[in-house]
């Protein structure tokens, strides 16, 4: 494709109304930019496929690979068998949320009590001399510190 600044020159139409033509073609996927390198046509699809937004085409094509690799892989399995297979797959799932969503909520109820005692901020350096500091005052210590340095600079 065209570059921009030549589209709107050579068509005589204003530089937005180019950017507005260049976006909707890759809306419609017709049509995709590469960082640094420009915007190009897409090569048009499979005869029987339309062309969709260029998330939708990607999506198709990766459900048709993982489609032709899960067909080789069950090849060997009955349909009892795959069946069988899903729904231990699906109990096997329920479990992992489940473990998967009380871990998020006491992970998340942690983070609240470590936010209400001021642990939240990384330690400053390691420093054994003064357990008894919090972390609040060795962060204004150390920001008063840098504020003497600065001040200090020719």
């Amino acid at each position: 494709m065209e570059p921009l600044d030549r589209l709107d020159t050579e068509h005589k139409v204003a530089n937005s109304t180019a950017q507005n033509a260049y976006r909707r073609l890759k809306q419609d996927g017709l049509a995709y930019a590469v960082k640094g390198r420009g915007v190009f046509v897409r090569q048009e699809p499979e005869p029987g496929k339309h062309h969709g937004p260029i998330t939708n085409y990607l999506l198709r094509e990766e459900i048709d690979r993982e489609a032709r690799a899960a067909a080789t892989e069950f090849a060997d399995l009955s349909d009892d068998e795959l069946l069988e297979r899903e729904a231990d797959l699906d109990r096997r799932w329920v479990v992992v949320r489940e473990e998967h969503q009380r871990l998020f909520n006491e992970r998340r109820k942690v983070k609240r009590e470590k936010s209400r005692r001021g642990l939240f901020l990384p330690s400053l350096h390691d420093d054994e001399a003064e357990p008894d500091v919090s972390p609040s005052e060795k962060l204004k210590t150390a920001l008063a510190e840098s504020k003497k340095r600065r001040q200090q600079r020719p």
